[in-house]
C-alpha cells in the first residue's frame, strides 16, 4: 500500500499489557502512525517512539469514557485486545469482555474516522480438537454451552465483533492460543516460578494432549497485518468479517513445550525425572482450596490454583493457520527454539 492508504491513528485497547505491548511495539515501526493506548492503568513505557503514543485511562464498559474517547483520537483502526484475566469473576468478564466489546463497536460505527475493528480472540473461546482445525469448521461457545465465564465471554464477543461487520466498519477476529515471549509475566512468568520452587519436573496428567503456541511479537504483526488490511477498501476482502487462527504452527503436547522452556532456563528434565500427579488429583485439590477460599475469605480472594486452568490442560488445541498465512502473508516464528531461548532469558533477567 501507499503511505496514504496505511492507517495514521490506531487505537489499542488493553495497549499496556503483554499482547497490547508488542502490538504497539510493532505499530512504533511506522513513523507515520500514532498510537492511542487505552488501559485503566496506563503504563507509559515506550523510549523509543514515546511521541507517537498518547495514553488514557479509560473504562471500555462505560458509554460516556468510550465516546469521549473517540471524540478525542479519531482513530482509524481499533486493535482491542484489553480482556481481565480468565481468573476473574463471571460479572468482571461479562462487563468487560461483552458489554466493553459493544460499546467500543458502537462508537467505532458512530466515529467517521474508523475504518476498521480487530479483536484478539483466544483458544478458551473455541471447543477444542486434537485435529488440525480450520477457522470454516471451528464451532464457538454459545450463551448456554460453555466450560467456563471467560470462554463464555470470549466467544460472546468474537461472534459480535464477526457480525458487526459492514461497509461502514470493516471487522474481522484474530484467535491466539498460550502466548509467549519477552515481557510475559503470565505462562513464562509461571514456568520460571516453578523453576526457583524446584516444581519444574513435576507434570499434571498423562500430557497426551496438543496445544498451539504462539510467540506474541509474531502474533502483535498479525495483528497489525489485518489492522492495515481492514483499513482499505480493496484489501479488505477476505478478511472483513473473518476470524484467523495465529500460532507458531507446530502443535505440540503441553509438558513437552514446557520442558523445552526449562531446558532453556538452564533446568533441563529428562524423563526419567518426570513425576506425573493424576489429573482427576489435581482437580480435587483445586476445587478444594477454591471452596476454602470461598468458605474462609466470604469471596474475597481466591487461590492461586484455580480449577478452569487444570481443566484446561484437559482440552488441548490444534489449528491450521494456512488461511492467515494465504489471506494476511502471516509468516509464523521460522526458528521457535531461538524465541524461546529469548523468551526464557528475558524471564531469568526480570522476574
Amino acid at each position: 500500500m501507499s503511505e496514504e492508504e496505511q492507517p495514521s491513528r490506531v487505537l489499542v485497547t488493553g495497549g499496556s499489557g503483554f499482547l497490547g505491548t508488542h502490538i504497539v511495539r510493532k505499530l512504533l515501526e511506522d513513523p507515520a502512525i500514532s498510537i492511542a493506548v487505552v488501559s485503566r492503568t496506563p503504563k507509559k513505557q515506550f523510549l523509543v517512539g514515546s511521541d507517537k503514543v498518547s495514553y488514557h485511562s479509560v473504562d471500555i464498559a462505560s458509554a460516556d469514557e468510550v465516546q469521549a474517547l473517540f471524540d478525542k483520537v479519531h482513530p482509524q483502526v481499533v486493535i482491542h485486545t484489553a480482556s481481565p484475566k480468565n481468573t476473574d469473576t463471571a460479572a468482571a468478564l461479562e462487563r468487560t469482555n461483552v458489554e466493553g466489546t459493544k460499546i467500543l463497536l458502537q462508537s467505532a460505527k458512530m466515529c467517521a474516522d474508523t475504518r476498521g475493528f480487530v479483536y484478539t480472540s483466544s483458544d478458551s473461546a473455541i471447543v477444542p480438537t486434537q485435529e488440525p482445525l480450520t477457522e470454516e469448521l471451528a464451532e464457538l461457545y454459545t450463551d448456554t454451552h460453555f466450560p467456563n465465564a471467560y470462554a463464555r465471554s470470549k466467544a460472546l464477543a468474537d461472534a459480535l465483533v464477526q457480525k458487526a461487520n459492514s461497509d461502514e466498519l470493516r471487522t474481522a477476529v484474530i484467535r491466539v492460543p498460550v502466548l509467549y515471549g519477552e515481557h510475559d509475566t503470565s505462562f513464562i512468568g509461571q514456568l520460571i516460578s516453578s523453576v526457583r520452587k524446584g516444581e519444574h519436573k513435576m507434570q499434571i496428567g498423562q500430557n497426551k494432549k496438543v496445544f498451539e503456541f504462539a510467540y506474541a511479537p509474531k502474533a502483535a504483526e498479525a495483528h497489525v497485518l489485518v489492522a492495515r488490511a481492514l483499513f482499505n477498501e480493496m484489501t479488505a476482502q477476505g478478511v472483513a468479517g473473518e476470524a484467523f487462527f495465529i500460532s507458531d504452527g507446530r502443535p505440540e503436547l503441553f509438558f513437552d513445550f514446557a520442558r523445552r522452556c526449562y531446558a532453556a532456563a538452564g533446568k533441563p528434565v529428562s524423563p526419567e525425572e518426570v513425576s506425573a500427579i493424576p489429573l482427576a488429583a489435581m482437580q480435587a485439590v483445586a476445587s478444594t482450596g477454591e471452596w476454602a477460599y470461598t468458605i474462609f475469605t466470604l469471596g474475597n480472594k481466591k487461590p492461586t490454583l484455580r480449577r478452569d486452568n487444570i481443566d484446561h490442560l484437559d482440552r488441548g488445541c490444534c489449528w491450521s493457520v494456512e488461511k492467515a498465512k494465504q489471506r494476511l502473508g502471516y509468516i509464523p516464528v521460522i526458528d521457535q527454539d531461538t524465541a524461546i531461548q529469548s523468551s526464557m532469558k528475558w524471564a531469568l533477567d526480570n522476574l
